[in-house]
């Protein structure tokens, strides 16, 4: 793979004028850095979606200069901005993490060097000054050029500080499109047995992101041989490259649907795209069971439009196949595409209060064994 090349310009110049305001504040009294994931994002061209400030102040001196209430500072030291999505943290060094997540030791007035070596993927481990100055202790202007995802220091002490790093490292090798080191991977498989310990919040949270990620198929096929998968998601099976977080749950998803979609629950997923995978499945289960396209139809009636498009995406066998082909032919044969329902259907049959659902749905049944005399698709 060539390297890429960094696009160093007017970095400052770059940042969101909040931003750029909160830095020149606390530049006046303290060393001050653009640090993270935001200042990678802007080397490889990307816009950050938030933004990380490493300052020598204290946190209660930096809230002050910058004017911000004292809800803005956090149990651990950070400062949530109130626009940009701003976080301003105190320079620091850390020490144990016996919860595998959060540092049992905090200590302000760590020297740059010292924080950024705390820090997970060398790629987050750099910090740009207020002259346009690049930090760079640990290499990760290298990695940038090389795509290459490595972790700061010995990986399976970096991961053991917070399993979760585990999924964020798939996670953010699908968004970039980056390679794993293979120290990295192997450290994963060695810990991910240990994700069991990570609650199904955060583990969802990841997954979610990894299953967005245009390049998901390739690092969650990794997280797969890796074993990562079969801990924290066993029903996934990424076998082939599908486009779209819903689709790629479906056509991915090889157990039974109820008990996928429990597990699904636990993570706290959007519902609405919970319930449409959910459906999707229930659709695919009868799809998958039976060639009698009357059942076909009635399945379809019942789980509608989007769970159908969503299965044909997510393919998977020669039936879906045969489904999507009828579904493109006749859509969905609901109640909407009788030929008399409602008042029609009473006016001309006579018909009253309960008497007219029954028949709207016997005649649907009708149109589910013979669908010849139905209006025309409206797609």
């Amino acid at each position: 793979m060539a390297a890429r090349r960094l696009k160093r310009e007017n970095l400052p110049g770059r940042l969101p004028e909040p931003v750029r305001s909160a830095w020149q504040v606390l530049a006046r009294e303290g060393e001050t850095y653009l640090v993270g994931g935001a200042l990678r994002d802007l080397l490889l061209g990307r816009t950050p979606h938030d933004y990380d400030l490493a300052t020598s102040l204290l946190p209660e001196r930096a809230r002050e200069m910058l004017g911000w209430p004292a809800r803005a500072l956090d149990a651990f030291g950070v400062l949530h901005g109130p626009e940009a999505a701003l976080e301003v943290v105190s320079l620091r060094s850390e020490g144990g993490y016996r919860d595998r997540r959060h540092p049992d030791v905090v200590r302000f007035g760590a020297s740059l060097e010292e924080d950024l070596g705390r820090r997970d993927f060398t790629a987050n481990a750099l910090a740009l000054d207020a002259s346009g100055r690049l930090h760079d202790p640990s290499g990760g202007l290298g990695d940038l050029r090389r795509g290459l995802l490595r972790t700061v220091g010995p990986a399976a002490e970096r991961l053991q500080e917070d399993l979760l790093r585990i999924l964020r490292a798939y996670r953010l090798a699908a968004e970039l499109g980056w390679r794993l080191e293979p120290q990295l991977r192997q450290a994963a498989r060695q810990l991910a047995p240990s994700l069991t310990d990570v609650s199904p919040e955060r583990v969802g949270e990841e997954l979610w992101r990894l299953l967005q990620a245009a390049g998901g198929y390739q690092p969650l096929r990794w997280a797969a041989e890796d074993g990562v998968l079969g801990v924290v998601l066993p029903s996934l099976r990424p076998t082939r490259p599908i486009a779209g977080p819903v689709p790629r749950l479906v056509g991915w998803t090889r157990d039974d649907s109820r008990q996928a979609a429990l597990r699904w629950r636990a993570f706290a997923w959007p519902r609405d795209a919970r319930r449409l995978a959910e459906a999707t499945l229930e659709l695919r289960a009868t799809v998958s069971g039976t060639a009698d396209r009357r059942v076909w139809r009635e399945a379809l009636a019942r789980a509608g439009a989007e769970a159908a498009d969503v299965l044909v995406l997510a393919g998977g066998s020669r039936r879906i196949a045969a489904f999507a082909g009828l579904y493109g032919r006749e859509g969905v044969l609901d109640r909407q595409r009788l030929p008399l329902r409602g008042a029609a259907l009473a006016a001309t049959e006579g018909l009253r209060g309960a008497e007219i659902g029954a028949r709207e749905a016997e005649l649907l049944r009708e149109v589910w064994r013979n669908p010849a005399r139905l209006r025309p698709v409206s797609r």
